[in-house]
């Protein structure tokens, strides 16, 4: 009679099967969130880096409209461009753009560092006000026709710094180049000139180049370890608390090509 004999592992080979196959999973599961990590950090600089160029395409494209008059506009056309150190007692600041789109029709387009509506993150804010001096109408609202809910676009997303250098012919920087009209969303009526002097008035003309910089934050922390950051422009000088948010900072020079020719 032969006796079958029956083959299987040892208690020490199945535990150190078991041993092997945690490590492996541990492998592929560390893999996973390595690139799973990198990819994210991948798409995150990959919309900054998006947004920051797109944003300065936009803003390029108003700047060289800035004080364009349509040959057969008839009121006055006394604001081209304007400039505001520390808007909203932030350390960003202001720039508004003037020009017009029909004979009828002039805009007011400012730029500006708004918080969202929760927590301290800031955007780039873009707002479109339709003939600001007479009968202004804003665009981007819920409801055009009754100007309900306008909002100013939001072009570029987690925003750390936001700063605009105006340049006289010889590249030498002119201060101040007037803010005259201080309407803000909630109230759409032109509150008047301000507190613009006849100087900063009269430097709209001087006006040759602009020098924006954009300093954009990835909307994740995506640095392993916390870093410092700081911005260094013409205007400002700071360095951040450190943090793991990566940061990029765009810049562009526009020739102002319509208030030049005037």
């Amino acid at each position: 009679m032969k006796i079958k004999k029956n083959s299987a592992f040892t208690l020490i080979e199945t535990m150190i099967a078991l041993v092997i196959s945690l490590i492996a999973v541990g492998a592929i599961y560390y893999s996973y969130l390595f690139f799973k990590s990198s990819y994210q950090s991948i798409l995150d600089k990959a919309a900054m880096s998006d947004s920051g160029r797109v944003s300065l395409s936009v803003i390029s494209k108003d700047l060289r409209n800035a004080g364009y008059k349509d040959i057969n506009f008839s009121r006055a056309f006394d604001r081209k461009i304007e400039h505001v150190d520390k808007y909203n007692g932030k350390e960003s600041d202001s720039l508004v753009i003037w020009y017009n789109t029909s004979p009828n029709e002039r805009l007011r387009i400012r730029y500006f560092l708004k918080k969202y509506p929760t927590g301290s993150d800031m955007f780039l804010a873009r707002e479109v006000v339709e003939n600001p001096t007479s009968g202004p109408k804003f665009r981007y609202c819920e409801r055009y026709s009754s100007q309900k809910n306008c909002l100013p676009q939001n072009i570029v997303p987690f925003v750390t710094d936001f700063q605009i250098v105006l340049n006289d012919v010889n590249g030498n920087e002119i201060k101040p180049v007037c803010e005259k009209d201080i309407a803000t969303v909630s109230n759409a009526a032109p509150l008047g000139r301000g507190s613009c002097s006849t100087a900063g008035d009269n430097k709209q003309e001087e006006v040759h180049t602009a020098e924006i910089y954009l300093t954009v934050r990835s909307p994740n922390p995506i640095n392993k370890t916390e870093k410092k950051y700081r911005i260094e422009n013409a205007n400002w000088d700071q360095t951040l608390p450190p943090d793991r948010y990566h940061r990029e900072t765009f810049y562009i020079s526009v020739y102002l090509r319509n208030i030049v020719k005037m």
